[in-house]
């Protein structure tokens, strides 16, 4: 009777303690995920749309994934969209994909820091890729999150092969993004909102 007794109490133990785990959140619950979880699930989500739609591009043809770039400025980029880059990288070969890396400089530098091969120096990338498809994106900043547009364009005729378009909360990507101020500065004007996260969201570690 006394290890029948011991038994049902290592029992009720056992599940008080797995009750009071808290359980492994998931985008599609509405939880919020770690950053690096919500980068590389947004990634596959649009790798996925990608390849749903594509109507030319084989896995064959070699196939460049570009930085994302901000909607109202093509010139440029952050640690988002670099990181949302390094995703489509992975999620486009996980569909096989023939992916070109335009970072892989033409020799190994041996430095202090280490053997680099990977550079943004376009004077020690090579000077011919043979690619005709890339893989662009743009981020569009919205009050309670980003907008992210991914497209294949053959750059011969910039003819559109697919497209895809996801959107991320800004508790999905805590790490990257924070909600606005009240006061933001915008075109050199300052604007005042009567609450924060009334204006777009602003990327961590940028001077806004």
């Amino acid at each position: 009777m006394m290890r029948n007794a011991l038994i049902i109490s290592s029992l009720l133990l056992l599940g008080g303690c797995a009750a009071n785990e808290p359980a492994t959140p998931t985008l599609q619950s509405g939880n919020s995920l770690p950053a690096s979880s919500s980068v590389m699930h947004l990634t596959q989500q649009l790798a996925n749309e990608l390849v749903r739609q594509n109507d030319q591009l084989t896995p064959k043809q070699p196939l460049l994934v570009a930085t994302p770039v901000l909607l109202d400025n093509l010139k440029s980029t952050n640690a988002l969209g670099l990181q949302i880059q390094q995703g489509l990288i992975a999620a486009m070969h996980d569909h096989q994909f023939n992916l070109v890396d335009l970072n892989v400089g033409e020799n190994v530098r041996v430095t202090d820091q280490g053997e680099l091969l990977l550079t943004r120096d376009w004077r020690q990338l090579p000077a011919d890729l043979p690619v005709e498809h890339v893989l662009v994106s743009t981020m569009s900043l919205k009050p309670d999150g980003v907008v992210v547009n991914s497209r294949i364009v053959n750059v011969t005729n910039n003819r559109v092969v697919s497209v895809a378009a996801a959107s991320v909360s800004q508790a999905e990507l805590a790490d990257y993004l924070s909600l606005s101020e009240k006061v933001v500065a915008q075109d050199g004007k300052l604007i005042r909102y009567s609450s924060q996260g009334q204006g777009d969201v602003q990327i961590k570690g940028v001077k806004q």
